[in-house]
């Protein structure tokens, strides 16, 4: 009869840490925010220009600092959904101050003005992620 009593009490014991390391463990997932850029660039515009637009995007993550996360590049899908965007970045900011910063930064506008004459179209969206 003792034998019954302590097997339940260890299985319990051994759910009850298991449960404990499970809470300690778990990490709390983060909110982001995601800004996703795709572009469009006019038929006339050279290889060597897109690809110096691009660069010119890409290095925004070295000149402002609210940029958490910057990855992206050009269009690889086999599906045929595209509508002609040949590029698209998703840029990662901790939150809407972030972003907030992004969007006047000097080096976004820089940017922006080099690179949308190039452009036949462009796509932004904004989500919420984790991290």
């Amino acid at each position: 009869m003792g034998k019954k009593i302590h097997m339940p009490l260890a299985l319990v014991v051994i759910l009850l840490a298991a449960i404990s390391i499970s809470f300690v463990t778990k990490k709390e997932k983060k909110t982001v925010l995601r800004h996703v850029v795709s572009f469009q660039f006019k038929a006339e515009i050279s290889s060597e220009r897109r690809a110096q637009a691009v660069k010119d995007f890409l290095d925004l993550k070295n000149r402002i600092p609210e940029i958490k996360k910057f990855e992206g590049g050009e269009n690889v899908s086999v599906e045929g959904y595209d509508k002609g965007f040949t590029h698209c970045f998703v840029l990662t900011f901790e939150n809407e101050e972030g972003r907030s910063v992004y969007i006047p930064h000097p080096a976004h506008i820089e940017v922006s003005k080099k690179n949308k004459p190039l452009m036949k179209d462009l796509f932004v969206v904004d989500y919420w992620g984790e991290e």
